[in-house]
């Protein structure tokens, strides 16, 4: 490793529980002030916007990947592989905004908003691209420039737009300058290593590697996110508060889970160097066994302090008994789902994110179709239900995949 795994780590959790902070602190206010209606249009389009992010191509593992792997490369070949990836991630942000553009459509917005909202998804596509080159390099200071100042945005000031009375055009415009922002940053970080005098074309030789890796890094990607999205809109047919319910309650799992891909993110690009190292493997066991006692740990502190914590928090007896059911399911999904970072990177690091993409697609579709099947009979809990039965079923062959991979020579 070329970096302290330790000290990369830090920043990312840095990052990741200041984040979580900010939230807890704005969500509260966030509803109050919007109320139940629109904060539930505003996490159907916030769910629009993180399908978008997932539409690049696999390209972020990739060029991560082989920026670290090519360190000693002449500098014009890796001149080649920057441009190259920047003109793709443009491609493919242009394409993810008119994409999303086209679905929020039927949702009867202005024109600024639509605007706004392509121009938002365009810039975090580039912001994907600069960030590879912190990462890396495991600079995960400047990795994290985007958690620090689009995350406050997104939270602390978004919470004080809606409470002076800004409408969703406000809220997500002051997003669009925080993307704007961070973007300039990591521009001029950028320049330290790839001086734009010696900026090369774009070639089909940098970019045939990357997209022969990314592809199936994004089918996995965007199955993903329609896992972490679909429920959202399946929910809008019943209510804004079936939406916020379950909306708050997967939040609240997937930022813990999410902890977890603080250290995956560090992880990944010394384990593409060092696939193979005895290292690495004895590194990923004594973590998973860490992480299966910290979900344990969950699970006890939700029914110890579960109630008392979400009466404090959101106020409203209705959503309170709404989140509680729903989180009763979740926690358990947790338990499961945080054992399925660590061999997912393992699985990418060593050249087969293709099955990390089956592994996702398999428990999606599952997923999904128990969704489905038990919604006329559970409404609200179906989508858990199913996250639950479908991650079970599909851990342990995932974990047994892995192992095997680890083994390889």
């Amino acid at each position: 490793m070329h970096y302290p795994l330790a000290r990369a780590t830090s920043w990312n959790l840095a990052g990741y529980l200041y984040l979580i902070v900010a939230s807890l602190i704005a969500t509260p206010i966030f509803i109050h002030a919007l109320g139940i209606d629109l904060y539930g249009q505003y996490l159907l389009l916030m769910g629009v916007i993180g399908f978008a992010s997932a539409i690049d191509l696999g390209l972020s593992q990739a060029v991560v990947r082989a920026l670290s792997q090519g360190s000693g490369s002449a500098v014009s070949d890796r001149s080649s592989l920057w441009t190259t990836s920047l003109l793709l991630f443009t491609l493919t942000g242009l394409l993810a905004g008119f994409l999303s553009i086209l679905v929020i459509s039927f949702f009867h917005l202005s024109f600024a908003l639509l605007l706004t909202i392509f121009l938002i998804i365009t810039f975090n596509n580039l912001l994907s691209h600069f960030l590879t080159l912190p990462q890396s390099l495991g600079r995960f200071g400047w990795f994290n420039v985007k958690t620090f100042l689009v995350g406050t945005t997104a939270t602390l000031l978004t919470a004080l737009l809606a409470f002076f009375g800004f409408g969703l055009l406000g809220i997500f415009f002051a997003q669009l300058l925080s993307y704007l922002v961070t973007l300039l940053l990591l521009i001029c970080f950028s320049f330290r290593f790839f001086p734009f005098s010696r900026y090369t074309l774009p070639s089909w030789q940098s970019a045939r590697p990357l997209l022969s890796f990314g592809w199936r890094n994004q089918v996995g990607k965007l199955i993903g996110q329609t896992g972490a999205q679909y429920g959202k809109f399946m929910l809008a047919a019943i209510s804004p508060l079936a939406v916020s319910a379950y909306s708050l309650s997967q939040a609240l799992v997937m930022k813990a889970a999410s902890s977890i891909n603080q250290l995956t993110t560090a992880l990944y690009p010394a384990s593409s160097r060092d696939a193979h190292q005895p290292a690495i493997r004895s590194l990923y066991h004594r973590l998973q066994i860490g992480l299966l006692v910290f979900s344990l740990l969950g699970v006890i502190l939700f029914y110890t302090l579960g109630n008392l914590v979400l009466t404090t928090w959101l106020h409203d007896p209705s959503l309170v008994v709404a989140v509680h059911s729903v989180l009763s399911i979740f926690i358990w999904y947790f338990v499961i789902l945080i054992l399925t970072p660590l061999p997912s990177t393992i699985l990418d690091s060593h050249g087969h994110p293709g099955i990390t993409s089956f592994f996702t697609f398999l428990t999606v579709g599952l997923e999904i179709c128990l969704a489905f099947y038990f919604l006329p009979r559970l409404g609200m809990l179906a989508p858990p239900i199913a996250g639950l039965i479908a991650v079970a079923a599909t851990t342990p062959p995932l974990l047994l995949v892995t192992e095997r991979v680890l083994l390889e020579k």
